[in-house]
C-alpha cells in the first residue's frame, strides 16, 4: 500500500513539473521575442521590461512564495538554454572562462584520430563563465560533472561519429543544471580543434554557435 501511494505521489510530482516546464517554456518564448524586439535599448531597460511585462505577472498567479522561487529559477535557467538574446545579457565574468557566442560556424581543424581519442580519456574539466571549474568524468557511456559546490550532474554520453557527441540529461542536484534541463533532453556537441589535449567544442542554438574549451586532467 505504501509503495502504491509513493508511486502515485511520484507520478503527480513528475506530471506537475512537466506541466510547469511547458508553461515556463511558453512564457520564455514570449520573453525572448520581447528581447529581440527591444535589442536596441540598453540592457537595464530590457531586463526591466521583461520583468514587468512577463515575469512578475506570471509569478503573481502563485501565492506560495516557495513555488514562486522555484518557478523563477526555472524561468531564469531555461532562458539560458533557449534564448540567445538572454544569454548575451550576461557576458563572461572571468578571464579563465572560454565560453563565447558567434554567428559563424567554427572551422573544423581536427583529425578523426584526435576526435576518437576524446572518448578514450576519462577525466576532463571546463571553466564556467563565472570562473568556477567543472570536473568531468567520462566512463561507461556516462558524463558526470562535479561542480565547485560539490553538486553533480549526470548525463548519458553517445559518440555520434564525425567528431560529434550527444549528451542526454539524466539527473542533477546542481541549482542551474536541474532547472536548465529535464530528464531526456539531449544536447549535440562537435569537436572542432585540439591543441595539447585541450579540445575546442561548439553547440548550436538556432543560428548561434556557443563555443568553449574542455581540457584533459
Amino acid at each position: 500500500m505504501k509503495t502504491y501511494i509513493f508511486l502515485i505521489i511520484l507520478f503527480y510530482s513528475s506530471y506537475s513539473r512537466s506541466q510547469y516546464t511547458k508553461a515556463v517554456d511558453s512564457l520564455n518564448n514570449e520573453i525572448c521575442k520581447s528581447l529581440v524586439q527591444n535589442k536596441n535599448l540598453n540592457n537595464e531597460i530590457r531586463i526591466n521590461t521583461i520583468n514587468n511585462s512577463h515575469i512578475t505577472p506570471y509569478l503573481s498567479k502563485f501565492k506560495d512564495t516557495i513555488i514562486q522561487e522555484k518557478i523563477f529559477a526555472q524561468i531564469f535557467y531555461r532562458l539560458q538554454k533557449d534564448c540567445n538574446e538572454f544569454v548575451a545579457l550576461f557576458p563572461n565574468k572571468s578571464p579563465e572562462s572560454t565560453w563565447s557566442m558567434q554567428n559563424e560556424r567554427p572551422l573544423q581543424i581536427i583529425s578523426k584520430e584526435e576526435c576518437n581519442n576524446f572518448s578514450k580519456t576519462s577525466k576532463y574539466y571546463y571553466v564556467e563563465n563565472d570562473g568556477n571549474k567543472v570536473e568531468v568524468t567520462l566512463k561507461d557511456n556516462l558524463w558526470v560533472e562535479k561542480f565547485s559546490d560539490n553538486t553533480f550532474s549526470k548525463l548519458r554520453y553517445k559518440n555520434k561519429g564525425n567528431c560529434e557527441f550527444e549528451l542526454e540529461f539524466i539527473e542533477s542536484d546542481n541549482v542551474s543544471r536541474k532547472n536548465l534541463s529535464i530528464k531526456g533532453e539531449k544536447y549535440l556537441y562537435k569537436l572542432y580543434n585540439e591543441d595539447n589535449l585541450t579540445y575546442s567544442v561548439y553547440t548550436k542554438n538556432k543560428e548561434t554557435y556557443y563555443i568553449f574549451k574542455i581540457v584533459k586532467q
